[in-house]
Formats: C-alpha cells, sequence, structure tokens
C-alpha cells in the first residue's frame, strides 16, 4: 500500500513538470517556425520590391519594401521569444538592432 501511495505522488508531481517543458517545447519550436516562414516571406518581398524599384514602380516597390517590413518585424519577434524561452538572452542587442533595421524600412517609404 505504502508503494502505491508513492507512486501516485511521483506520478502527481512529475507529470506537471512534463507537461509545463512539453509546452516550452513546443512554444520555442512554435517561434523558430514563425521566423522560418516570416523571414522567406519578408526576403521574398524585398526581391519584389528591388525588381518593381529596377523597373520603375517606385509606388509598387514601396508597397513591396512595407509588406517586407512587416514580414521582418513578425519574424524578428518571433525569434527574440524563442531565443528568451531558450534562456538564451544575454545578448540580444544585435537581434534588436535587426528589429529597428526592419521599423526603419517599413517607416522610410
Amino acid at each position: 500500500m505504502r508503494f502505491f501511495f508513492i507512486l501516485i505522488l511521483l506520478i502527481i508531481i512529475i507529470y506537471p513538470v512534463n507537461v509545463v517543458f512539453s509546452q516550452d517545447v513546443n512554444s520555442y519550436n512554435d517561434n523558430l517556425e514563425n521566423w522560418n516562414h516570416n523571414i522567406k516571406l519578408a526576403s521574398d518581398y524585398l526581391e519584389n520590391a528591388e525588381k518593381e524599384l529596377k523597373n520603375g514602380n517606385e509606388i509598387d516597390a514601396c508597397i513591396q519594401q512595407r509588406k517586407a517590413a512587416d514580414y521582418g518585424i513578425k519574424a524578428t519577434n518571433s525569434l527574440i521569444k524563442a531565443f528568451k524561452e531558450s534562456g538564451s538572452t544575454e545578448d540580444l542587442s544585435n537581434i534588436e538592432a535587426g528589429l529597428n533595421k526592419w521599423k526603419e524600412l517599413r517607416d522610410f517609404c
């Protein structure tokens, strides 16, 4: 009976820890997936903006640039969250500087 009680107690203690750890890993992975998806879209929109600018379509280039910046901001915010969730928050200054560059790019047009 005592063994059964200890086993139940261990299950009650360990199960929530595993659930929390699993949620942290899932959130981390979700943020990395968001980073990869959004940074790809941002890159595609920047390429389109460059093409439009070369073709002399400044307004369309600006629209593409703003879309790129919006996706770049989303991507960078996801990356910052992933770094924070992993505990790697020692020096986020480069990433935050990149976030500011995306904001400047968005506001430039």
